[in-house]
């Protein structure tokens, strides 16, 4: 059974090799030879890239790098749970035990259905949205502009955030 499926994943990947026509050196330059080459490769690229950015993946070298160790460390301990990538992104950043407390505080103060709408309500929830861009990022690029989708590529979801991390707070 083993074997089987070795050779139908041997049969896929076989499948999935491109071969990429070039000119013979010589006849024609070499940036002409190579061009069919370069320009595979950069659709190739931009592809891989559109699909990180749809999946939301696309992470620079140093949160890779921080991701591949803290994945390391987790299934040296476990093998059973998922790792989870939001949780890491945390670990030197926690929120606060009482955040339920601090927000029912900070809310005994609105008096008015129109303050609750037009301050309370899009103050909690852009806080909340900017916990979505990974620590210090929001500020190294973009220290002066505005902040949205538009601009910059967040790394994970904002509803995916607040399951992960704050659903139990508001729940």
């Amino acid at each position: 059974m083993l074997g089987e499926e070795i050779i139908k994943n041997l049969s896929e990947l076989i499948l999935a090799i491109n071969i990429v026509a070039l000119f013979p050196n010589g006849i024609i330059s070499i940036d002409a030879c190579y061009r069919r080459l370069k320009e595979y490769l950069i659709n190739s690229l931009n592809q891989v890239r559109k699909s990180r950015e749809d999946r939301r993946t696309l992470f620079s070298t140093t949160y890779f790098t921080a991701f591949l160790k803290y994945t390391y460390r987790h299934f040296l301990e476990t093998i059973n749970k998922p790792f989870d990538f939001i949780k890491v992104l945390r670990i030197y950043n926690p929120i606060t035990f009482n955040l339920a407390e601090y927000l029912l505080n900070f809310l005994k103060y609105i008096k008015l259905t129109n303050e609750l709408i037009e301050f309370a309500v899009p103050i909690t929830a852009s806080s909340l949205f900017l916990d979505s861009y990974p620590p210090k990022v929001y500020s190294k690029y973009y220290p002066t502009r505005k902040l949205s989708h538009a601009n910059f590529n967040i790394a994970f979801k904002p509803k995916t955030i607040f399951n992960t991390i704050y659903k139990d707070v508001f729940y």
